[in-house]
């Protein structure tokens, strides 16, 4: 039996920044992935607000910034229909609000950067079972190995185990957005300032549709929307992606000439942070696991990784007291809410409001200047 003090079980971008922040505090620590990497994730490939907050607190935006496998741009355009349009930017003194790079890239970029000295890393070794222990919880491995640890961290998503075993918790469908995405190359007009391209599609439900440009010349085509309501009104991403890329007027001329490169693939993110609680007896929830995905523009990397960040100053905290009762950890909750309940509830807001078309489209075009002026400080109290 193998005994430390901390566990993570998932090495994606939460789990990744819940071990590099452990290795700050010099807390030796097991982390654990049924991968090994660089593994491929399906996902949308856009970074933004907390995912360079995150970096700069772990000392790794200026290596991240230099990467050749990453790109960045200062805008963003949000497209509501074909001539309503509202544009996020950086200010002019600051480098960029968006930034680009396939998950296969950048979860391996953090893993590559785990502790030789603290992270002890169990990677292509899946998790078989958890079992309470009078010291802890005792981790059962594919491989046969038992790890005892006095306080887990689930950064295994949406589907976690250590959500749904240890928090008791379920998948609410209904605060979860699903999506298909592929990979193009040779398409036409692109921005040569890497400006990202988001939709608003309405198929009786508002569908968000991205064209996010990569480093290696191909973009990543994204398509999707509320999960319980795709299913309710009986859409087929497929079907309406393919729709979007060969007929619609603002998109058709860029693609006539591209290639898929792979097959579509689907993947979902949840937003149920408010419904469920992210502590236990012993345990933490961070990115996925916790529902911290942003409703409205779907982005969950970035709040993960900061999730991460204060789950592994919490769980300093405790090894300093010696307690990782409930008791103890219900003030993680209270911080995370502190750090994205106003910026997840505002986001919740706003997606409701889209799913009334026209009402939507004329409340934006009344505070559009303004929206664009008030996002300027947001990314920067948000970012780096």
């Amino acid at each position: 039996m193998i005994k430390t003090d901390v566990c993570i079980i998932g090495a994606g971008p939460s789990g990744a920044s819940t071990s590099l922040m452990l290795s700050k505090y010099k807390v030796p620590h097991y982390i654990i992935d049924k991968a090994t990497f660089p593994r491929d994730k399906t996902c949308g490939d856009g970074l933004i607000l907390y995912a360079y907050k995150s970096l700069k607190e772990l000392g790794l935006l200026e290596r991240f910034l230099k990467h050749p496998k990453f790109i960045h741009s200062k805008k963003i355009n949000l497209h509501l229909n074909n001539t309503l349009r509202v544009t996020f930017k950086e200010s002019e003194k600051r480098d960029m609000v968006i930034s680009y790079g396939k998950r296969i890239d950048f979860d391996f970029f953090l893993v590559n950067h785990l502790s030789e000295q603290y992270a002890i890393k169990e990677f292509g070794n899946a998790v078989k079972k958890i079992e309470a222990h009078p010291d802890g919880y005792m981790v059962r491995l594919k491989d046969g190995k038992e790890i005892l640890s006095k306080v887990i961290v689930g950064a295994d998503g949406i589907q976690s185990i250590v959500s749904r075993k240890l928090g008791q918790n379920t998948v609410d469908r209904s605060k979860v957005s699903t999506f298909i995405s592929a990979y193009f190359k040779d398409v036409n007009g692109l921005s040569l300032k890497n400006e990202a391209e988001i939709r608003i599609v309405y198929k009786g439900i508002p569908l968000f549709f991205y064209v996010f440009p990569l480093a290696d010349n191909q973009v990543n085509v994204t398509l999707g929307g509320n999960a319980k309501k795709i299913q309710a009104y009986n859409i087929n991403l497929k079907e309406e992606v393919t729709t979007i890329l060969t007929s619609h007027p603002k998109v058709v001329d860029k693609f006539k000439d591209a290639e898929q490169v792979n097959a579509w693939r689907g993947w979902g993110i949840p937003y149920q942070f408010r419904k469920q609680k992210a502590y236990g007896n012993r345990f933490l929830l961070v990115g996925d696991a916790a529902g911290l995905a942003n409703a409205f523009y779907k982005e969950g990397v970035g709040t993960g990784m900061m999730s991460g960040i204060i789950c592994a100053k919490k769980i300093a905290e405790c090894i300093r007291e010696n307690d990782f009762s409930e008791e103890r950890l219900a003030s993680y909750q209270k911080e995370l809410q502190k750090e994205f309940g106003k910026l997840l509830r505002f986001s919740e807001l706003v997606l409701r409001l889209a799913k009334f078309k026209q009402l939507f489209f004329l409340t934006v075009r009344v505070l559009k200047n303004r929206l664009e002026r008030k996002s300027v400080g947001v990314i920067k109290r948000r970012s780096y």
